[in-house]
C-alpha cells in the first residue's frame, strides 16, 4: 500500500488554502478602509468643534452661508457655516459643517451658540445723537 497524497487532493487543499487567503486579505483591505474612514470622521469633527470654538473666542459670528476651505490636522477641510438668530440680540446661533471637498455631503458638524460683540452704548444721550 502507497502512503502519501494523490495530485487531485493536493490541488484541493491549495484551493482551499488560496480560498482562505484571498479571504484574509479582502478582511484586511476592508478594515484598513474603515480605520481610514473613522479617522477622517474623528479629524472632521475635530476640526469643526475646533472651529466653532474659535467663532466663540473670537466674540464674532461669521456672514450667514460662509464656506472656505481651510487646512486643520494637515488636512484640506470645506468648512461651511451656517447663522441664525436665537432669542437674545447678542447670541447667534451657529451650525459647522465640515466636508471633504466642495459640493460634497458633510461628514462632520458642531452646533452651538456664539456671543456676538455688541458695540458700546454711549454715556449719555448727546453722544448718542451726534
Amino acid at each position: 500500500m502507497k502512503k502519501g497524497f494523490t495530485l487531485a487532493e493536493v490541488l484541493v487543499a491549495l484551493a482551499v488554502v488560496a480560498l482562505g487567503i484571498s479571504a484574509l486579505f479582502t478582511a484586511l483591505g476592508q478594515s484598513s478602509r474603515s480605520a481610514e474612514q473613522l479617522r477622517g470622521r474623528t479629524l472632521a469633527n475635530w476640526a469643526a468643534a475646533d472651529a466653532l470654538t474659535a467663532l466663540r473666542l473670537a466674540n464674532q459670528a461669521p456672514r450667514p452661508g460662509t464656506a472656505r476651505q481651510e487646512e486643520i490636522a494637515g488636512r484640506l477641510w470645506w468648512v461651511e457655516y451656517r447663522v441664525r438668530n436665537s432669542g437674545m440680540e447678542a447670541l447667534r446661533d451657529v451650525e459647522v459643517r465640515i466636508a471633504p471637498a466642495r459640493n460634497v455631503r458633510p461628514i462632520a458638524s458642531a452646533r452651538g451658540m456664539v456671543r456676538i460683540a455688541q458695540p458700546a452704548a454711549p454715556e449719555n444721550q448727546e453722544e448718542a445723537a451726534r
